[in-house]
């Protein structure tokens, strides 16, 4: 009596399966990192001759050339700047701020922001500008 002889089976990957899998992840994460941007306000601040190099503090209020006020990043007027200034300085122990403002926004508001900032607590403001020439003064 005679048995068939044993079948032997080779194993096999399908790889068309593997390679869509890997084809729709590359798709996701390309398509998912596009909508990751960064959004800032452009200022254009004014050169000094004279410049710390120091860190800028965690808070920051801007002045864009249109007058805009921005703290944190989100668009304010100035009793809700006063109100959150107030928040941040019960909140800790750091009672300083810096103001960054275009070079084309008036006088006059760069100091109202300034007083905002001190009846709100800050003892000390930091005025942001940009590293000018080495050139001496005249």
């Amino acid at each position: 009596m005679r048995f068939p002889g044993k079948k032997v089976t080779h194993p096999t990957i399908h790889l068309t399966a593997l390679i869509d899998i890997v084809f729709l992840l590359l798709i996701f994460f390309l398509l998912a990192s596009n909508f990751v941007e960064q959004q800032g306000i452009y200022i254009k601040v004014p050169a000094t001759q004279s410049s710390d190099k120091d860190a800028l503090p965690e808070f920051v209020i801007k002045i864009d050339a249109d007058g805009v006020i921005y703290f944190q990043g989100v668009t304010v007027n100035q009793s809700i700047l006063f109100n959150q200034l107030q928040k941040h300085f019960a909140e800790t122990d750091k009672f300083y701020v810096a103001v960054q403002a275009d070079r084309r926004v008036s006088y006059d508001q760069v100091v109202q922001i300034i007083d905002i900032a001190k009846l709100a607590g800050a003892k000390s403001i930091l005025l942001i500008t940009q590293p000018g020439e080495n050139s001496a003064v005249h």
